[in-house]
């Protein structure tokens, strides 16, 4: 009788012991990329789960399957030459999604094999003759699969080594999930695709991202909070350090669904890069652009986009050591009120957007000014900006350089909404609380634009401010109704033969400079008949 036991007990750790280190193949997975083996897999899945939980293993070989759900302990193991391969048939994919989880702990996908989607055979052309800001070569064949990888409502995930690729829309979804390691994957998507996000965080918490390479069409990381079922969650404490970012849309981007808030977030330590023509994943494209526009058209729209439209309320963002190049618009910083999702059956609210520190940043081949604005009554508070280089076109004319921009109060936030830029270095209105210290601003062609200008802005300080001489219009520095302004080190080259600073608007005042002695004030400094005598102190180091 004990010997009867012992062997059961023997028996049902031996099963134990197989079911935490499956191999799909055992369940009878097929590496020829032509057999369906979505059952297979599902089934080692599941049953290392029941068990107690361990690794699937994808062994060397490509394997077709439709959607596969992840489930609690299971960590999804690719090994060197092994891909998933999606199915090019709709019906395969129920609900949606190559890979899916919800409200799973403890679970991953890991290995150096690949998750390959076949987007491409889900998109068509559009008929566009050109590839370019806000024009798409191909759409989504509807009804699609979706998202390569969705996790949803999940704890305790980790992501690390895999190359998820060939993307039909987000590559790797996050949503509500919480205590999530995202370590050293490539994503790789034809610039052709339709909304291939790279990593979409919403309404996530704890999520730590590092050593990623991500090529592809759309934003390549993104912080969303958009979903009704999780209204009222914060999407918090995340981090995003040592990544390769090439895209043609957005480097690293809180919004544009912004409808919960933002809170605790730093990214560092990063490339964000423009694609090359001979890339292989760009040469479709490639066919759609004017060769004389490939820098322009291949280039990221902006490397950081900080956006709040929907209500959300957005606080404490540190971007560190972040090289840019070619990035179209180095910064872009928007709070508006255009009133998505629950809004839109209600008056809309805008949220708020403060304390941010970007530090530490170096962007060259820019062609589009950089941009921190509100809207009439909302204020983006407390921004510092901090050793910061930027090489950018230049070549304004005088009649962009008067060119008025509208609020735009509800529209798509994106920097180039506006067009082209009265500007050539910042754009900044409706901003309380603005520290500059330490920025280098070099314009290639001789501009008539003003480098910044300043609009309604109260509690700005500038601590050296530098550019080059190419500047031929009315001023450097356009100031209108600013308050409570420190100027500090102005010295700009003594070549320029316009005035530095231009203070515009009867609501200017307490504005203090201070420059290098041997500068005339007359020489340097301007105002309109609109501007009190007294608003402006300490000239020169005299009053």
């Amino acid at each position: 009788m004990r010997a009867i036991s012992l062997i059961v007990i023997i028996s049902c750790l031996t099963q134990s012991i197989q079911a935490k280190n499956v191999n799909i193949m055992d369940l009878g997975a097929k590496p020829d990329s032509v057999t369906l083996c979505t059952d297979q897999i599902q089934k080692a899945i599941d049953d290392c789960s029941a068990s107690g939980g361990g690794t699937v293993t994808v062994p060397t070989g490509v394997f077709l399957t439709g959607t596969i759900f992840l489930k609690n302990n299971v960590i999804l193991y690719l090994e060197n030459g092994a891909v998933l391969l999606g199915s090019t048939k709709i019906g395969d994919y129920k609900p949606g999604s190559l890979i899916r989880a919800f409200q799973a702990q403890n679970i991953g996908i890991t290995g150096n094999g690949a998750v390959d989607g076949q987007g491409h055979s889900f998109w068509i052309p559009t008929g566009e003759k050109t590839f370019g800001p806000g024009e798409r070569t191909f759409a989504h064949n509807r009804p699609t699969p979706g998202n390569l990888v969705m996790l949803e409502g999940c704890k305790n995930v980790n992501i690390e080594n895999v190359t998820l690729r060939g993307s039909e829309s987000w590559t790797l979804h996050l949503l509500a999930c919480d205590e999530v390691h995202v370590s050293g994957i490539k994503i790789r998507n034809p610039l052709q695709g339709p909304n291939t996000d790279g990593i979409d965080i919403q309404a996530c918490s704890n999520v730590r991202i590092s050593d990623c390479d991500i090529y592809t069409n759309d934003d390549a990381i993104v912080l969303k909070n958009r979903n009704p079922k999780y209204y009222g969650k914060v999407c918090e404490n995340i981090t995003v350090t040592n990544c390769i970012i090439t895209t043609v849309c957005n480097g690293f981007k809180i919004g544009t669904e912004s409808i919960s808030d933002f809170k605790n977030i730093v990214f560092s330590n990063s490339i964000i890069k423009t694609a090359k023509t001979d890339d292989e994943l760009a040469k479709t494209v490639v066919s759609f652009i004017d060769p004389a526009n490939y820098k322009y058209e291949l280039a990221p729209i902006s490397g950081i986009a900080l956006e709040t439209v929907d209500g959300a309320n957005l606080q404490g963002v540190t971007i560190t050591n972040i090289v840019m190049d070619g990035v179209r618009t180095p910064i872009f910083i928007r709070l508006a009120n255009r009133g998505a999702g629950e809004q839109k059956v209600a008056v809309p609210v805008p949220g708020t957007l403060k304390d941010v520190i970007i530090s530490n940043i170096v962007a060259y081949g820019a062609s589009t000014a950089s941009s921190i604005s509100a809207i009439p009554g909302c204020y983006v508070e407390n921004v510092m900006l901090h050793n910061i280089l930027i090489m950018t076109k230049g070549g304004g004319n005088k009649e962009l350089a008067q060119k008025v921009l509208d609020e735009k109060i509800k529209t798509y936030p994106e920097a180039k909404m506006w067009g082209p830029m009265p500007v050539s270095g910042f754009f900044i209105r409706h901003v309380k609380g603005l520290q500059m210290s330490d920025i280098t601003i070099i314009t290639d062609e001789n501009d008539m634009r003003p480098l910044i200008k300043f609009d309604d802005v109260t509690d700005l300080y500038i601590n050296n401010l530098q550019t080059n001489d190419v500047h031929k219009g009315d001023c450097i520095l356009d100031f209108n109704n600013v308050k409570k302004a420190n100027l500090v080190n102005i010295d700009f080259p003594e070549t320029i033969k316009i005035p530095w600073l231009y203070f515009k608007g009867n609501e200017t005042e307490n504005i203090v400079v201070r420059t290098v002695d041997n500068i005339r004030s007359e020489s340097f400094i301007k105002t309109d008949e609109k501007v009190n005598g007294d608003a402006i102190k300490n000239i020169n180091g005299t009053n």
